[in-house]
């Protein structure tokens, strides 16, 4: 059978009637609001903002990475914070090491020359000033503000790489760090600390500088100079002076168990000035030199402001008793 075709005139004709129907439907849409009728240069509305999520990490990261900074020192690399915006970085001692002047980059990039002002090889401190306009100076908070288990944020330069955040807890409080000259107390963290760290802040979940970081042990322990032990430091370098040396009492200690204040001893160092006055375990230190004591953090806040040779009245709870002596501070060393 023979197929029958329409001649071409014949075909377009028939779509005449199709298309006045969709003109007449999208005239009709238009007109009664089924979709928008938008030209060539008109733009889209800006998108609805989505809140950000609680990241305590990211906030840590916005507040304290423009007052971090990275150091170069000879072949080292290492990190520093700016806590003075005139243009002063607290670092550590090991990551500056001899050097006389370092390289320092902020954390837009910028490299600056630095110059350094001293350190100390006992805190494991040093000081570096840069002259540069527009500095943020980092804010800081004493170790008696400080909560076992609280949220604490890293910064730093890890193996070289700039403006690195890592999130953890404050493990402990009261660690000893062996330092290039002699010993420290200092804080634990399970943060990310690695090679080029040092030198960096440790922060609280507000972003205020709680310790300098310094040392690793084994895979997640990392130690950092509490904050004030470093200012400490900082006050005498920035003047060119050298720092006193670290008291040292040789109680490791906790907060008490129960609901009673004080300071808690867990073990005490042989041969110490805690052990010469007879302190033993499980002894609760209550007042230092009149001062009461509420918790570890805050004898150890009190025996970092006192140099060796000093002799202090300590209160402490044994049992049903309790007993006032007198110690003679002892050198960190």
């Amino acid at each position: 059978m023979e197929e029958l075709v329409r001649p071409p005139s014949e075909r377009r004709r028939s779509t005449w009637p199709l298309i006045v129907a969709l003109v007449v439907l999208a005239v009709a849409l238009a007109f009664t609001g089924g979709y928008t009728v938008r030209t060539a240069t008109s733009k889209p509305p800006p998108p609805t903002p989505t809140p950000a999520p609680d990241e305590p990490g990211s906030d840590v990261a916005n507040i304290l990475l423009p007052s971090t900074v990275f150091i170069k020192a000879g072949d080292a690399l290492g990190s520093g914070v700016i806590y003075d915006a005139k243009g002063l970085i607290l670092t550590a001692a090991h990551v500056v090491g001899t050097n006389k002047n370092v390289n320092v980059r902020l954390s837009d990039g910028t490299s600056l020359k630095g110059t350094v002002l001293g350190r100390d090889t006992q805190r494991d401190a040093a000081v570096v000033r840069i002259t540069s306009k527009g500095l943020k100076a980092a804010r800081v908070v004493d170790e008696s503000k400080l909560h076992i288990g609280e949220l604490v944020v890293a910064l730093g330069s890890p193996f070289g790489l700039q403006n690195t955040v890592s999130v953890g807890v404050l493990s402990g409080i009261g660690r000893t760090i062996e330092t290039p000259g002699g010993a420290v107390d200092g804080l634990q963290t399970d943060a990310s600390i690695n090679p080029g760290n040092s030198g960096g802040p440790l922060a609280d979940r507000e972003g205020r500088v709680i310790g300098i970081n310094v040392a690793v042990e084994g895979s997640n322990i990392g130690l950092a100079v509490p904050i004030d032990v470093a200012m400490q430091a900082a006050s005498y370098l920035a003047q060119g002076k050298a720092p006193p040396r670290v008291a040292f009492l040789g109680v490791v200690g906790s907060g008490a168990p129960d609901s009673n204040p004080g300071a808690l001893v867990v073990d005490v160092k042989a041969g110490s000035p805690a052990a010469d006055a007879g302190l033993m375990k499980g002894d609760r230190i209550t007042q230092f030199n009149g001062h009461p004591i509420t918790d570890f953090p805050e004898l150890a806040q009190e025996i970092r402001k006192l140099v060796p040779g000093d002799t202090v009245t300590i209160r402490y709870v044994r049992g049903t008793t309790t007993k006032d002596v007198k110690v003679k501070l002892g050198d960190f060393g």
